[in-house]
This record gives C-alpha cells, sequence and structure tokens, in this order.
C-alpha cells in the first residue's frame, strides 16, 4: 500500500487542475535500511524511522498513514495535535471505541481535514451511479446486493499480520467488507441496522477446507474469513452484503447492484471502465441491461478517449486528488475520520450479530 500512495501522490496533482503540488517529503518505516532503501525506490526526498520527528517538521503539511491499523489512532491524534492533515488508510481502526477517539480528536483539531482510504467511491462510475441515485433517476433505492469476493486462501495459509486480531488483522468484515460498506452508504445512505453470519476456516491441519466449529474459533482466536448479512438502511431498502477470503476464482471481485423504483444499475470492479444501466424510461425495445463505457462526460475521467478504463492506481490517485483539492479550496474532504468511524461501527454489528444472533442495530452498536 506505500508503493501504491506513492505513486498515487506523485499522479495525484496531474490529474486534476486543482491549485495544489505534492512534495514527497519524508518516508518512514521500520528500519533506517528499510526506509532509505524504499525512499529511494519510491521516489521520496528522504526517510526516517521517527514518525514523532516527522510530524514536528514544519515543513510538512500532511501526513499519510499507511501502518497496520492498530498503529492508525496514536499517530493520526499526534499529527491532528501537530496541525498537520491526515489521511489513513481503511480500517480506520479495528475495535469502535479507537475510531471514535480518533474521529473526536479529528473533530477537536482547528483548520485540518482528514480523509479515510474508501478507495473504490472515487472511480468515475462510482461516482457517476451515485449522481444517478442522487437526481433521481433510478427512483428511490429499493434494494442494494454488495459483495467482495477474494480467493487467497487457497493459495497461502497465512496473512502475516493481517491474520490475526492482535497483530492487526480486522476478518473479511473489517478489511475487505469495509469497502463495500462504504460504497453502499456512500450511494444508497445510512444502514441503521444488520443481521449477520460469519465463518472461519479451521487450521488443525484437515486436508480438506472446512468450517471452524465455535471452540476453534475462540481458542485460536481465528478472525472471520467469509460472512453474509443483511441490512436495511435509513431509507427503508434493503440490502445483501457476501465478503469472503475463501472464493475460488475471484480475482479481488468487488461488485454492486441497485433496484430503484425506476431503473436498475450494476457496477463490477474487474471492468472498472464501464457499468450496467437499465431504466424504465427507456424504449421497449431497448428495455433491459445496456453497459455504459466511461468517458470524459464521468468524473474524474483525466484521459481524452472513451474506453481506455481506469485502474486500481487510477482510484488512489483519485482520492488524493480530492483530498488535497479539498484542502486547497477550504471544502470538506470526504470520506473523513467521523465517516470511517461509523463504518467501523456497522462492522462491529455485523461481527456481534454473528455472535449472537439477530438483528443488531448499528445505533446501539455506536452508544455502547
Amino acid at each position: 500500500m506505500g508503493h501504491t500512495h506513492s505513486m498515487a501522490l506523485s499522479l495525484a496533482p496531474l490529474i486534476a487542475d486543482a491549485g495544489f503540488t505534492v512534495t514527497k517529503h519524508t518516508l518512514v518505516d521500520a528500519t533506517d535500511e528499510v526506509a532509505a532503501a524504499a525512499a529511494t525506490r519510491l521516489g521520496w526526498n528522504s526517510s526516517s524511522t521517527d514518525w514523532r520527528a516527522v510530524i514536528a517538521d514544519p515543513d510538512i503539511d500532511a501526513i499519510d498513514i499507511v501502518t497496520p491499523p492498530p498503529l492508525h489512532e496514536e499517530i493520526a491524534v499526534a499529527a491532528l495535535a501537530s496541525g498537520k492533515h491526515v489521511f489513513c488508510e481503511k480500517p480506520l481502526a479495528n475495535d469502535l471505541a479507537s475510531a471514535q477517539r480518533m474521529a473526536a480528536a479529528a473533530a477537536a483539531a482547528t483548520g485540518v481535514s482528514t480523509q479515510v482510504g474508501f478507495n473504490y467511491r472515487h472511480i468515475s462510475a462510482v461516482q457517476h451511479i451515485k449522481a444517478l441515485v442522487e437526481r433521481g433517476d433510478l427512483g428511490d433505492v429499493l434494494q442494494f446486493r454488495g459483495t467482495y469476493l477474494q480467493d487467497p486462501l487457497f493459495f497461502f495459509d497465512s496473512f502475516g499480520w493481517r491474520g490475526a486480531k492482535k497483530t492487526g488483522g480486522s476478518g473479511a468484515v473489517g478489511d475487505i467488507g469495509s469497502h463495500v460498506l462504504d460504497l453502499a452508504e456512500y450511494i444508497c445512505g445510512p444502514i441503521v441496522r444488520v443481521s449477520a453470519s460469519t465463518r472461519s476456516l479451521t487450521r488443525r491441519g484437515d486436508a480438506r477446507r472446512k468450517w471452524a466449529n465455535a471452540d476453534e474459533v475462540r481458542e485460536d482466536e481465528r478472525l472471520d474469513d467469509s460472512g453474509v448479512w443483511v441490512a436495511e438502511f435509513a431509507s427503508g431498502a434493503m440490502g445483501t452484503f457476501a465478503v469472503s477470503f475463501v472464493s475460488y476464482g475471484r480475482k479481488n471481485r468487488l461488485t454492486f447492484e441497485i433496484d430503484g423504483e425506476q431503473g436498475s444499475v450494476d457496477f463490477d470492479w474487474n471492468r472498472p471502465g464501464e457499468f450496467q444501466l437499465g431504466l424504465e424510461s427507456d424504449a421497449p425495445d431497448a428495455s433491459g441491461m445496456k453497459s455504459v463505457i466511461v468517458s470524459g462526460a464521468h468524473p474524474d475521467v483525466w484521459y481524452p478517449v472513451a474506453g481506455l478504463a481506469q485502474g486500481y492506481l487510477d482510484a488512489s490517485a483519485a482520492q488524493f486528488a480530492h483530498f488535497f483539492g479539498a484542502i486547497a479550496a477550504g471544502a470538506p474532504t470526504a470520506p473523513d475520520f467521523a465517516v470511517a468511524a461509523h463504518t467501523q461501527a456497522i462492522v462491529e454489528a455485523v461481527t456481534l450479530s454473528a455472535e449472537r444472533g439477530g438483528w443488531v442495530d448499528v445505533g446501539e452498536v455506536s452508544a455502547s
């Protein structure tokens, strides 16, 4: 992620005429050797192992945090107290209390902005779909269906630090699920309650892949590897979600479908340069879902030729263009720490529902 951010920071000023420049001042890593090598390779002016000294440097305006989640809070709160703008990777934290403290620190800071790395909302097709919903082209949203499916657990058994909560992991729900939750709320509004089921693969040396039982999950401190849940939105819309690290052949497959009272729209990240749209107002001989190719008519397209599509780097650069552009213009940034803390509340509501069964109100989790 540090590699991606380093490239995206260089690209961001080039894709938007927003009146800002970016100087990659200092890269921080755990050891002098690693930090120096990464800074040279990724185009940073200098390197350090002391993030506190970097935050205190008056020549630095913004801090970009790409550490494991348990380290986010201390760095972010210190940066905000020093008057720095803060960009932080998702999830904002692995527990709601930490996320809420970060949001409170951001709200209390004067003259600084925060943003969180829910980069998929910055894809042109997604931006346009949000506009379709906001201007009423689909009518009221009736149902949202979102999935985020991957297959890494067919290729290795360990996620490194991501594999356990104590070292920073957040499971499928918190890691990739937070992305699809952000998209759902970004487009369709707030989720108010959820009912969920999650599963973890056994790690007891079985030849077959199978779900661990409750005792194994508890004894091994297993994080969820797969989860499904239903949701209700404040608008009355229904939602269904599925996330998994054990979905063979799904290569970072983030998808969502939205049904409105006057039409429907589909998006698949594996085909980021297009989306599917069908409107009730279409002529009878042209009814049904049609593919719309992303072009300069859509938001955040920096190339002049339709059909060149966008990739992960484009989305990452676009989020930084929005972040620094908003700061330069004195406008709000989004999604900020408060939004990301709310997303963490939904993640915890999903987890709590899976543990005890039945519906859980997001407000109940937020207030606890």
